[in-house]
């Protein structure tokens, strides 16, 4: 017998009951019901509004007043009564009261008359041409001679010059040994006043500092290095003058002697220094006595470190030494300051002891107007270390620092010391040989001539 197997079938449609299918908000599908309408929404309620009550503060969590921790207490008390750290950034510099303004503003006006009236009497004598030469010149020099090596002057190294080398700092002029005790002067201050005279019917004065350096030749005037910027301001007064308007660069001493500049040996416009030579003799000299030298400035080759102490030479108009002198102030002015750090070409940091290029050395401290140029001295070696070129108070900073140029920078103008040419060791060699060949006695000459008679 065969056995029934049981099979269930389930159809597609059936009338089973199922959960209904919702098709939108409004229709419900359901097998057994077909289709039915949703039921109508509620109907809204009206109640009349009311003003809204303010929400209460909400209640303390805490039970009694706040008790913190000593500990941190202790620590908000000393960090709030504690002054914040101080910046290094220098303060602007302050500005001049107006009376002393006013008086500035005179003194310079006397000495840019004075300038101009001395200009005017060369003109006249027909002495500017054999005593200096005029700005043009100077200009075209300076183009001509940029980065020349000079061969008839000597720089030598001093980095840690001995008493009667050091630059004085306390305000008066000389050596830090302070001289001999004869009275006699055998040289006088070497740091000046450069300042470049244009004139005709729109006259032009620009000045800045200056000091004395190097060894020159025998015969040729002494070698001032000043800033750059100053007589390259001039140069689109000198392109827009005739050239026979008269022109020329002098240099004045605290002793009140005035050079003109015969030459400009040698210029750097990336280092901003130029070299001028001064002419023999100063063109107010007393034909009775001897002028004497300007004192040269011990030049350090190496750079000190930063936050090293240094001091930025002053501008003191030269024809107020007299009432400086009554009034018993010093002959110098000085403005203390540290090296905040040094700048390569491109403006990064460098670093001291490196192969980093030393392009600026940025000062904490602003020099004035008229110091470009000056020298800014160690103030523990007592040697020059930078040249005083501006301060970024002039470019619109907030804060004022000063930058100089590095000493080292100088000595790319000047022969290593000790190194000789080619032409110059093989002309030693023949010297010495002279020197050291016998030369025959008077009585073997005269031997020799009779002999020759005989």
């Amino acid at each position: 017998m065969h056995a029934r197997t049981a099979t269930t079938t389930r159809l597609l449609h059936t009338t089973a009951r199922t959960h209904a299918r919702l098709l939108n908000p409004s229709t419900s599908i359901s097998p057994d019901h077909g289709r039915a309408t949703a039921p109508p929404p509620p109907a809204p309620v009206w109640k009349p509004s009311s003003a809204r009550a303010p929400r209460p503060p909400p209640a303390p969590t805490h039970k009694g007043p706040l008790r913190p921790d000593p500990e941190a207490q202790a620590l908000l008390d000393r960090i709030g009564s504690s002054p914040p750290p101080p910046r290094r950034v220098a303060p602007a510099p302050p500005s001049p009261a107006p009376a002393q303004r006013a008086d500035d503003l005179e003194r310079a006006a006397t000495l840019d008359t004075f300038l101009l009236r001395t200009l005017a009497q060369l003109s006249q004598r027909g002495a500017a041409a054999s005593t200096g030469v005029d700005l043009h010149t100077l200009l075209r020099q300076h183009r001509e001679r940029e980065g020349t090596v000079l061969s008839d002057a000597t720089l030598s190294y001093e980095p840690t010059p001995g008493p009667s080398r050091r630059v004085r700092l306390d305000g008066r002029a000389g050596s830090a040994s302070g001289g001999g005790g004869s009275g006699v002067v055998d040289e006088q201050d070497g740091t000046v006043v450069v300042a470049h005279v244009l004139g005709g019917k729109e006259p032009r004065v620009s000045v800045c500092s200056g000091f004395a350096l190097g060894k020159s030749a025998g015969g040729e005037g002494q070698l001032i290095l000043t800033a750059a910027h100053t007589l390259e301001s001039l140069q689109k007064s000198l392109h827009a003058t005739d050239p026979v308007v008269p022109s020329a660069t002098f240099v004045l001493a605290s002793s009140g002697h005035v050079w003109t500049c015969s030459s400009l040996a040698s210029s750097s416009s990336s280092a901003d220094v130029l070299l001028l030579r001064l002419s023999t003799s100063p063109i107010n000299a007393s034909s009775s006595a001897p002028t004497p030298p300007l004192r040269t400035l011990p030049i350090n080759p190496y750079p000190p470190p930063p936050s090293s102490e240094v001091a930025l030479h002053t501008y003191i108009n030269p024809l107020s030494r007299l009432r400086r002198k009554l009034a018993r102030e010093p002959e110098r002015a000085w403005t203390r300051g540290r090296i905040a750090e040094y700048k390569d070409g491109m403006g990064r940091t460098a670093e001291v002891g490196t192969y980093d290029e030393l392009a600026a050395m940025w000062l904490d401290c602003h020099p004035t107007e008229g110091s470009s140029g000056g020298p800014v001295v160690d103030c523990e070696s007592g040697s020059v270390v930078g040249v005083t070129r501006g301060s970024t108070h002039a470019h619109g900073e907030r804060g004022a620092y000063g930058f100089a140029t590095p000493a080292e920078r100088i000595f790319e103008l000047f022969r290593l010391p000790g190194f000789k040419t080619l032409a110059e060791r093989e002309a030693d060699k023949v010297k010495q040989a002279a020197q050291a060949s016998p030369s025959p006695s008077p009585s073997a000459s005269r031997g020799g001539q009779e002999g020759q008679a005989k």
